[in-house]
């Protein structure tokens, strides 16, 4: 158990250590305010903390107060006989300690038998003996029991100290070890560096050298690069020259073949056009007859109609006769009222009256009969004139679309036209250098007769085309003039209509006296009549159209027949234009024989050029590589120098560090020995202090700026903060360690771009000796 107690107060006294180590790495300053603290605890070692950590000191206390009042009899405190005697006490502490605990017990004993018996000689001046006495030897036991466990805990504490002693000689002699060893590397690296410096400086002398020899050999080699550089300039400009010269055939060669290609594609669509019009003259076709056929039904319908109109009249006409008839009877009979037969005569007017009521609602069904016909006709007549003005459009649209293609083709014809001048011209301009062209036709020629046998082809089928197109348009022409007769016959049937209505609306004048059925009669011929109107209004519009479309389709055969002229010219400029391209053809076998030469000529010398750029490029990677060479190895002398310097310096600081914690060594184990010493100096002066009240002893303690807290509450805390202060130390050492830790890395970091250095200078030499390899042998 008492081990486990041990162990656990060792950690504890670490963490402790560790905390004060994280408080005093702070900045410089902190180190002269630690020495101020140490001096201040080393001028007042001995002063009593204000609580007094000791059970012992705590009796003593207890046993003074109840003195006090007992007899009533003020006496000075322990804190007051200390400071008074404070000299004395030095000298004492030296004797105390060789004192056992039975000789202080028997001096605490006779001291407190003084006390009272000069307690007991000052109550009335008499010698009383006191009451007291087995409650002070009971305190007295105590206070022996007391001090016996002091004493133990004392000796353990020494012991523990002195362990602590030994840990810290054996840390200090690791420290001066580690101090030696660490001095002795750097002494070696030094060494080292400065040995590689002395090389690196030979190096850089060899590599300026080398440079300056460079340099010359660059100069000369650019001279030359110069020259050959003005002859690759002549070299190229001839090329251009010959490149725009082959340039300007190939695109003429082009343009010829993207025209014919266009040609091509006009005609394919032109044929796609000719039979979509085909199909639709044919739809078309089928329609009129159909529309022949409805027309022919609806006449036949309206001649039966008339001819019913017309017997209806009749029949309307007998039966007002026979009501004038009746009315005048009527009136003869009112007249010859008194006759027998008159009621008879009466009933037989009233029952023909009734019959020709009977007959007129007849009349009346009928004639809405027809009315209802008559607007399905109405019906049917629109729907037609919809149909044809939906056809109307559709033949407009077709006639824009020909159009557009026929100025298509004039803007294609008369870029053929500005072409072809241009080929004549070109060939018109006749060339100085030309040599005599050698018999035979050429692949170009023999191209050049393809494609005018191609386009006169074409031509060919374009005619053909066009006259297929011209039959067809007078087919359209003549179906239009049918239709205008058709249109012509159905106006005449309207008139008569409207005659026939005429006659009606006087009829139906006639009976609106009669009838209310009448009136309606006449609002729905009104309506009729509105219809007609607007009927007549749609047949002129399709006329004016018709007049529109004939003269359209006019305009197109003038516009055809134009196109025929300008075609028949375009077959005499291209036989022309034939007898150019076997001219063009021989002065192209000219241009290829003198474009031959040349491409050889130009691949010589552009052989000779690759290979003075390659060697150019060569060179001045070389000198690229030398220049990058000596920057670099200026670079690192300097990082050199720095780093040398931040070595001594990083040195300096460790060696400063270093007696700092050495000087920290020291003191705390001053500062253990005085703890040591406290205690038994604090019991020594209380015992022989003249004593005062404690409140003011309180009251004059001053207050320490020591970095050891001021109250102790056991010895447990003491020897806690002692195994602290031990630990701190002990990181303090493991910092210097992970210190010289880092300083051995950057060490061998320095060594592996050293050894970087030195490759890149044998490699850079060996470059060198290369470079000067090759231009011994050039």
């Amino acid at each position: 158990m008492a081990d486990e107690s041990r162990q656990n107060k060792l950690a504890s006294a670490k963490k402790m250590l560790k905390q004060f180590q994280q408080k005093s790495t702070a900045p410089t300053p902190s180190g002269g305010k630690k020495k101020k603290k140490t001096k201040e605890t080393n001028s007042h070692p001995d002063t009593p903390t204000s609580r007094s950590p000791d059970p012992i000191q705590a009796l003593l206390k207890g046993l003074v107060s109840d003195l006090h009042r007992s007899n009533g009899v003020s006496f000075p405190s322990l804190g007051t006989m200390k400071q008074t005697d404070y000299d004395g006490m030095k000298i004492s502490t030296g004797d105390s300690k060789s004192l056992s605990s039975t000789d202080s017990l028997r001096q605490l004993s006779e001291q407190l038998n003084g006390l009272v018996s000069q307690t007991n000689s000052y109550v009335n001046g008499e010698n009383v003996i006191s009451t007291t006495s087995p409650e002070l030897e009971s305190r007295f036991q105590e206070l022996a029991s007391a001090l016996d466990s002091s004493n133990l805990t004392n000796k353990q504490l020494s012991t523990k100290i002195e362990e602590l002693k030994q840990q810290n000689q054996e840390i200090g002699n690791q420290l001066d070890k580690e101090k030696k060893t660490f001095e002795q590397k750097f002494a070696k690296e030094q060494g080292a560096l400065r040995e590689q410096l002395q090389v690196h400086i030979q190096t850089i002398g060899i590599l300026v050298s080398e440079k300056s020899e460079l340099q010359t050999a660059l100069s000369y080699t650019q001279q030359a690069a110069r020259q050959k550089t003005a002859e690759s300039e002549d070299l190229s400009m001839r090329l251009q020259s010959v490149k725009q010269r082959v340039t300007e055939l190939e695109r003429t060669l082009s343009s010829v073949s993207t025209q014919q290609k266009q040609a091509e594609k006009l005609n394919k669509e032109l044929e796609k056009e000719r039979d979509n019009l085909r199909l639709e003259s044919l739809k078309i076709s089928k329609n009129t007859d159909e529309l022949k056929q409805q027309n022919s039904e609806l006449s036949e319908k309206l001649n039966a109609l008339i001819s019913e109109n017309a017997s209806m009249r009749l029949e309307v006409g007998d039966l007002h006769k026979r009501l004038e008839m009746a009315d005048l009877m009527i009136q003869q009979f009112s007249s010859q009222s008194g006759t027998p037969d008159a009621n008879q005569q009466l009933r037989m007017m009233q029952e023909e009256r009734d019959q020709l009521g009977a007959q007129l609602t007849q009349m009346s069904e009928s004639l809405q009969q027809l009315s209802a016909e008559r607007d399905q006709y109405v019906e049917k007549l629109r729907e037609e004139g919809a149909v044809w003005q939906e056809r109307v459009q559709q033949l407009s649209e077709q006639i824009q679309l020909l159009s557009q293609e026929k100025e298509s083709a004039r803007i294609e014809v008369d870029k053929l036209e500005t072409r072809v001048t241009e080929l004549l011209l070109a060939s018109a301009e006749p060339t100085e250098t030309e040599p005599l062209a050698p018999a035979g036709p050429s692949e170009v020629e023999l191209a050049l007769r393809q494609e005018c046998e191609k386009l006169q082809q074409e031509l060919h089928s374009l005619q053909s085309r066009y006259q297929a197109q011209v039959q067809d348009n007078s087919q359209l022409s003549r179906l239009n003039q049918e239709q205008e007769e058709r249109l012509s016959e159905l106006e005449k049937t309207l008139q008569r209509q409207s005659d026939d209505n005429v006659d009606k609306q006087q009829i139906l004048e006639n009976m609106q006296s009669d009838k209310a059925t009448i009136s309606r009669a006449l609002t729905q011929n009104r309506q009729l009549k509105e219809h007609l109107a607007e009927l007549q209004n749609g047949f002129v519009k399709l006329t004016n159209e018709n007049l529109e479309l004939t003269n359209g389709l006019q305009g197109e055969q003038h516009v055809k027949k134009e196109l025929a002229k300008k075609l028949g010219q375009l077959q005499e400029s291209l036989g022309d234009f034939k007898e150019q391209l076997a001219a063009k053809g021989e002065e192209l076998q000219l241009l290829q024989s003198q474009r031959d030469e040349i491409s050889a000529h130009l691949q010589q010398y552009s052989a000779a050029y690759q290979q003075l750029a390659i060697e150019k490029e060569e060179i001045q990677r070389q000198y690229l590589l030398q220049a990058q060479l000596m920057d670099r190895l200026q670079h690192e002398e300097v990082q050199g120098k720095v780093s040398a310097e931040m070595h001594l310096k990083e040195l300096q600081q460790s060696r400063e560090n270093l007696e700092l914690l050495t000087k920290e060594n020291q003191e705390l184990r001053a500062q253990v020995l005085q703890i040591r010493s406290e205690p038994e100096s604090r019991v020594l002066s209380r015992i022989e202090g003249d004593g005062v009240e404690s409140d003011a002893y309180e009251g004059e303690t001053p207050r320490t700026t020591l970095v050891i807290p001021e109250d102790f509450e056991s010895r447990e805390e003491m020897m806690a903060f002692l195994n602290a202060a031990i630990s701190k130390l002990q990181g303090e050492r493991e910092e210097v360690e992970r210190y010289l830790g880092e300083q051995k890395r950057y060490c061998q970091d320095l060594l592996l771009q050293i050894s970087e250095l030195r490759r890149q200078q044998m490699s850079g030499s060996l470059h060198y000796s290369a470079g000067k390899c090759s231009s011994s042998w050039r």
